[in-house]
Parts: C-alpha cells; sequence; structure tokens
C-alpha cells in the first residue's frame, strides 16, 4: 500500500515546493533523487578521468618499469640501512667500514631473460646519466690516460697536454711503460689503487686484458679502461688537445658497463651521499633502464656496495611466442640432424657394384629415404622468391 500511495502522491505534488518537503520522508521520490546524484557524481569522474591521465603519461616515460615513487622509496630504504649500519659500526669501526665514499656507491642490477653476449667482450658500453657521477670541478678526482708511443715522442708534446689543463687528467702513461714498469702484480695494483678513472687509447683495447690482467678486469672491479678517441678524424697519427678534452667530458657524465657473457648486469648510477639528491637518482636509473629494450629484462634490484638487494621490477612472462617457435624450430632441426640417412661402407659398395634389382631388395627403402632429404635440402636452398604481380 505504501508504494501504490507514493506514486499516486507524488505526480500532483512535483510543481508544489512546500509539499514537496513535507513529503520528503517518502523513498524514490522523483524529483529530489536527480539533482542530489547528480553533484555528487561530477567531481568523481573528473579525479578518475585525471588519474587515467596520469597512469598513461607514466607508461609513455621512459622509465616506465620502474615507477618514480617505487624508486624512491627503495632508495630512501637504503639510505636507512647505510645509517644503521654507521651507527653500528661507530664505536667499534673494522676496515672494511674504512672508506665510507665506496660503501655508498649506488648501483642497478640488470638481469635479461637470454645471454646478453655469446662471447667475450672487453668494450665497456657507455650510457650519457642526466646527472654526472664524477664531478669534473673536484680536486680529489685523478684520471689516468694510456696511450701509443709514436704519438708522444718528446717531453714538448707531454707539455702541451698539460698545459691544455684538462679536468681531472693527473697521469698519462705510454705502452712502453705498462708493458716493463707496472709488469708486476704489486705495480698494478699500486697504479689501479692510486687513480679513480681509466682511459684508453682505443687503438690499444684489445691489449689491456693480457697487459692489465685481473686487476683491472677481475669481478667487481669498476675501473675497467674506457676506450677513446686520442687523435681527429683527419690525422690518426697526432694526438688532437681538442678530441681528447671531448671525450673526457663524455666519460665524466656517464657511467658503463662491460657487455658479460650472460644475464646479469651491474650499473653504477651515483651515491648515497650529499652529492646527490633522490630526484637526481631516480633520473640517472631511469637513465640507464632506457638503454635497455624493456621486454629482453627478466629483473630490475637495487643495492649498495654492502648492503642487500631491493627488487625494483620482475617481468611476467619470460618468454614470448617467438621465444617458443624459435625453440621448437631448433628441436625440429636437431631431430632431423640425427635421423639423417647415412649408408655404410658395405652398403655404398654395393650400391656402386651391385645389380639395380639386387640394390632395390637390400637398401630400397633405405637409398629412397636418402634420395627423400636430399631433395628437401635443395628445396630449401634454392627455394623461389616470392613476386609482386604488376597490375596493368
Amino acid at each position: 500500500m505504501a508504494r501504490t500511495r507514493s506514486k499516486g502522491i507524488a505526480s500532483p505534488r512535483v510543481p508544489t515546493p512546500t509539499k514537496s518537503k513535507k513529503n520528503g520522508a517518502i523513498a524514490n521520490s522523483p524529483a529530489a533523487s536527480p539533482s542530489i546524484k547528480k553533484s555528487k557524481s561530477i567531481p568523481k569522474t573528473k579525479s578518475n578521468e585525471k588519474s587515467k591521465v596520469k597512469q598513461l603519461q607514466n607508461e609513455e616515460a621512459q622509465g616506465s618499469i620502474v615507477s618514480k615513487n617505487v624508486a624512491d622509496k627503495a632508495i630512501s630504504e637504503l639510505s636507512k640501512f647505510l645509517d644503521r649500519e654507521a651507527e653500528k659500526e661507530q664505536s667499534d669501526k673494522t676496515l672494511l667500514f674504512d672508506n665510507d665514499e665506496e660503501t655508498k656507491n649506488l648501483f642497478l642490477q640488470i638481469t635479461t631473460k637470454k645471454y646478453y653476449s655469446t662471447k667475450p667482450n672487453f668494450k665497456p658500453k657507455l650510457i650519457k646519466l642526466s646527472n654526472a657521477i664524477h664531478n669534473p670541478e673536484s680536486r680529489s678526482l685523478k684520471t689516468c690516460l694510456i696511450i701509443r708511443d709514436q704519438l708522444i715522442t718528446d717531453p714538448e708534446q707531454l707539455e702541451i697536454i698539460e698545459n691544455a689543463s684538462l679536468p681531472t687528467l693527473q697521469q698519462i702513461v705510454p705502452l712502453s711503460a705498462l708493458k716493463t714498469e707496472y709488469k708486476h702484480y704489486e705495480k698494478r695494483r699500486q697504479l689501479y689503487s692510486e687513480y679513480d678513472l681509466f682511459l684508453v687509447d682505443d687503438a690499444l683495447l684489445n691489449s689491456m686484458p693480457t697487459l692489465l690482467g685481473k686487476v683491472f678486469y677481475g669481478n667487481g672491479n669498476t675501473k675497467i679502461p674506457l676506450p677513446i678517441r686520442v687523435t681527429s678524424t683527419s690525422n690518426n697519427k697526432e694526438f688532437s688537445i681538442t678530441t681528447i678534452g671531448n671525450q673526457l667530458n663524455k666519460c665524466l657524465n656517464s657511467t658503463f658497463f662491460l657487455p658479460p657473457v650472460g644475464v646479469n648486469i651491474s650499473v653504477k648510477i651515483g651515491s648515497i651521499s650529499s652529492d646527490f639528491k633522490k630526484n637526481q637518482l631516480v633520473e640517472n636509473l631511469e637513465d640507464v633502464l632506457s638503454h635497455f629494450d624493456k621486454d629482453s629484462l627478466r629483473s630490475v634490484m637495487i643495492k649498495t656496495d654492502l648492503s642487500p638487494s631491493l627488487p625494483l621490477y620482475y617481468a611476467e612472462k619470460l618468454y614470448n611466442d617467438e621465444d617458443v617457435l624459435e625453440e621448437n624450430a631448433k628441436a625440429s632441426k636437431n631431430t632431423d640432424d640425427e635421423q639423417e640417412v647415412r649408408l655404410s661402407t658395405f652398403e655404398k659398395g654395393l650400391l656402386e657394384l651391385g645389380d639395380a634389382d639386387e640394390v632395390a631388395k637390400i637398401i630400397g627403402k633405405k637409398l629412397k629415404k636418402q634420395q627423400q632429404q636430399e631433395q628437401q635440402k635443395l628445396n630449401k636452398v634454392t627455394k623461389p622468391k616470392k613476386t609482386k604481380s604488376i597490375s596493368k
């Protein structure tokens, strides 16, 4: 009865506002409900649209696989970890924590789905950063340059380089000195610890692993010599101050990694110190991630020298349809090779000396199968190309 009354009363009382207020207790009144619902729903839809736009913008960003909030939170947690470790070691400081700057270095650990390189490669890959790891104006930063003997033949040429006042360049080592003076292991270690950055003439890069050994190219070493051009494009037999200066600035504003024969890559992006703000470290992180194909990454983590690794990203799919098809093609090719029909010495002799009827009786099926396989190989090699039909 209540529902039939509300329907009957509501229709004649809509134009009179005073009576509609008195009947405010009646549910589902057609006059009051639309205005209230519309006024409340408008701001919700606007906020939803703004959030969707922000999500799309974040996805279009270069480092979209790791959001800025996640990266910022991870860096904050690592900073807290270092503070706790510093408090623990304040009373009894061990030799392990003597160099505080090294313990605050921040690294990005990247794991790829496939091997990054199938052959050993000693040429580092440079990645330009928005915020330089090395400060060119720092007096404590020392750079060593390894150069060919033919480019510097007299002391006057060395004076020219010294007078050019190239930033951070403190020492020039010719190749002959590397072979004689730094031949012993202890001398190499001394050279490694004395300078912060090593540059090498790109013409000498292939000989560096043999001359410098594990001291420079061992696991965990972060001072691998970076190859640079030291001559101009017009003359390869004379060093160029301008070229050396440009190449040096490029290295100071970049980070690097050595291509591994595996899936694990470690890249330095800065340090948790007063030299870097959090947003600068996040920008460097995005610069490094933009260097890699997103679909090729399996996981991304961040850590310092002594801290545990914090995960930033895990791939949902390790393999796509193309990888599965490629593996199936390799497997079928291997099975075809394994099942390849081969004639024995006796069967080959029978094929040459025997009659056609005898050969057909003894090895007829085997011979037929071999001929079919040879024909299939010929068809693969001489497969006709598709030609486009020309419409007249």
